[in-house]
């Protein structure tokens, strides 16, 4: 698969954006899971789902 970015001004980008809106929750949450394991690789047990990270931040 070859990497192809595609630079685009803000405002004329909504068709993909208006895609993914009319999405499901659900098979949005799917497809970033996807991409996850296309990155990351799926055959490792130990990384599945999304990391969680939890910061606390002095005021």
């Amino acid at each position: 698969m070859a990497l192809v970015v595609n630079r685009v001004k803000l405002h004329e980008g909504d068709s993909e954006l208006q895609y993914w809106l009319s999405r499901d929750p659900a098979e949005r949450i799917a497809a970033v899971e996807i991409i996850r394991q296309r990155i990351f690789g799926g055959a490792d047990e130990t990384r599945q789902g999304l990391q969680r990270v939890c910061r606390i931040i002095r005021r």
